[in-house]
């Protein structure tokens, strides 16, 4: 190969390498903007399925399920077709699969401490890197027919969850957290 062709090589090389580091930057960049994007469609529809509960109405299984089943299956459908994974976690758990790590409960401190309304770290979960982006979660008047007074709790939760905790918040406290993990 002579020296020009060599060079023209080279430097078609070199291109598609910027290329592909660039295209790599943008989907990274693309990935992270869809999971602040999926954080906030996530608090939105819960804030806003809440509402839908009318004030001193019972809240029952079905109305559960309209609003923090609905939440699930948006967050399963999220986790499926953008290949993350989806934690929500509070120190005040009702779900025992919600109850915050050490990890988390260390998130939710300093949520409260340095009132952020997001952070981005890394975090390794069973041998796998990820990029984590976290969202508190505060608790709006709508939450307290399920997660205000310990006794006025609907009947269906006291006996579905009996470790529940997930009670006595007042408008505006810090109720949790949403992360989503991108695998790095």
């Amino acid at each position: 190969m002579g020296k020009r062709k060599f060079a023209a090589a080279l430097l078609s090389s070199i291109i598609i390498a910027g290329q592909a580091y660039a295209l790599t930057d943008i989907t990274a960049a693309h990935r992270e903007d869809n999971a602040a994007a999926n954080a906030e469609e996530i608090i939105d529809m819960r804030s806003r399925l809440a509402k839908t509960i009318e004030p001193g109405s019972e809240v029952t299984e079905e109305t559960f399920r309209k609003v923090c089943g609905a939440v699930a299956k948006r967050v399963k459908e999220i986790s499926e077709s953008e290949g993350v994974k989806i934690r929500h976690a509070s120190l005040k758990n009702r779900n025992a699969m919600n109850a915050a790590t050490p990890d988390e409960a260390a998130l939710i401190k300093l949520f409260e401490d340095e009132k952020k309304n997001e952070r981005w770290d890394t975090v390794t979960l069973d041998g796998i890197a990820y990029k984590r982006y976290t969202r508190p979660i505060f608790v709006e008047k709508a939450c307290l027919a399920c997660h205000g007074d310990k006794d006025a709790r609907p009947r269906f939760i006291v006996e579905k969850y009996p470790d529940d905790k997930a009670y006595g918040y007042r408008t505006g406290e810090l109720r949790g957290i949403i992360s989503i993990l991108l695998p790095e």
